[in-house]
C-alpha cells in the first residue's frame, strides 16, 4: 500500500473519531452546573474564575493535535509492530511471562481498586480517599464508554489478526468491534484506563499540594505506559492505538477531577460521599447519611 493510501485512510479514521470532541462542546451535551462550590485555586483559571463547561475549547485544540499525531504514527503501524515482535524484543520465555502478567493491569483491577478506595475511606470516615476513590471511578467509567463507543463502529484489526496480511495497519469492518474482539483494537482501552488513572491521581493530589503532584507524576505517568506497551509487545495494538487511548484517558481523567473540585457536587457524588457503613457492637452494619453533605451543605 502506498504512503498516499495510507496516509487516506489515517484522515478518514480521524474524521471519524474527531467530531466526538468537537461535538462536546456543544452547550446541549455538556455536563454543566450553575455556581462553584469552593474550588480549588490549583484548578481555576487565570482570571480567577472555574470553567463553566466539562469540556473546554482548549480541549478541542489538543484533541486535534493529538489526531494529527496519531494519524503520523498510522503510517509507521507497521513497522513498530513488526519491530516489537523480533526475538531482541521478545526475548526469553520469562520476559514473555512477565509481559502476560503485566497486562492484566487493565480496566477491571484498577475499576475494583477504585471503587475499593471509595470503600474503604467511607468505612474509615477519610471523605479525601473516599473523594478520590469516586473521582477515579468516574474517570474509568467515562473513559471506557467513550472508548468503546469508538472501538465497535471502528472495527479496526489488531496486529495479530492480520500477520498473513502482511501486517496491514489499515483493515477496518465496521461495527464488527461490537461483536468481535478481534476487531476492537483502536483505541487501546489498556492505555486509556492506565491515564485516565494517572490522570485522575495526579489531579487529586494536585488540589491538595502542588508540590507533592510534581514528584507523584513522573512515577504515575511512567506506570500508565505500562499497559498499552504490553499490548504492542503481545501483538493485540498497533503504536497509533495506544496513543489514541493514552490521549482519552488523559483527557477524560483531568477533566472529571478539573470539574468535580470547581463545580458544586452532583447529586450523585452529594448521595455517595455523604453515605457511610460502620459497624455496631454486636456486629451489625450500620448505614449513616451525613444529611448536611447530602443536601449540599459542604
Amino acid at each position: 500500500m502506498s504512503i498516499r493510501n495510507r496516509l487516506g485512510i489515517a484522515t478518514a479514521v480521524l474524521m471519524f473519531i474527531t467530531p466526538g470532541a468537537s461535538f462536546a462542546q456543544d452547550s446541549s451535551l455538556v455536563l454543566t452546573q450553575d455556581a462553584a462550590a469552593v474550588p480549588s485555586p490549583a484548578l481555576l483559571r487565570k482570571d480567577g474564575e472555574p470553567q463553566k463547561t466539562f469540556f473546554t475549547r482548549h480541549d478541542l485544540v489538543a484533541t486535534g493535535i493529538a489526531a494529527a499525531v496519531t494519524g503520523g504514527v498510522m503510517v509507521f503501524d507497521k513497522k513498530i509492530a513488526k519491530w516489537t515482535q523480533t526475538p531482541s524484543v521478545q526475548g526469553s520465555q520469562s520476559r514473555q511471562d512477565a509481559v502476560k502478567n503485566l497486562t492484566r493491569v487493565n480496566e477491571t483491577p484498577l475499576t475494583i481498586a477504585s471503587i475499593a478506595t471509595y470503600g474503604i475511606g467511607r468505612l474509615a470516615h477519610s471523605e479525601t480517599a473516599a473523594d478520590v476513590g469516586l473521582h477515579w471511578t468516574e474517570a474509568l467509567i467515562f473513559t471506557d464508554v467513550i472508548s468503546q463507543a469508538i472501538r465497535g463502529p471502528l472495527g479496526r484489526a489488531r496486529p495479530r489478526v492480520v500477520v498473513d496480511d502482511d501486517y496491514n495497519p489499515f483493515v477496518f469492518h465496521p461495527f464488527k468491534g461490537f461483536t468481535n474482539f478481534d476487531y476492537r483494537a483502536f483505541p487501546s482501552l489498556h492505555s486509556a484506563v492506565g491515564f485516565a488513572t494517572a490522570a485522575a491521581l495526579v489531579g487529586e493530589i494536585r488540589v491538595r499540594n502542588q508540590d507533592a503532584a510534581r514528584w507523584a507524576a513522573p512515577p504515575l505517568y511512567a506506570l500508565a505506559l505500562v499497559p498499552g506497551l504490553t499490548r504492542m509487545y503481545l501483538n493485540q495494538h498497533w503504536a497509533s492505538d495506544v496513543i489514541a487511548g493514552g490521549f482519552i484517558g488523559q483527557l477524560i481523567g483531568s477533566r472529571v477531577v478539573h470539574y468535580a473540585h470547581t463545580h458544586k457536587r452532583t447529586k450523585l457524588d452529594r448521595a455517595l460521599l455523604a453515605t457511610s457503613v460502620t459497624p455496631d457492637e454486636y456486629g451489625r452494619m450500620l448505614v449513616t447519611v451525613d444529611v448536611q453533605s447530602l443536601l449540599g451543605g459542604r
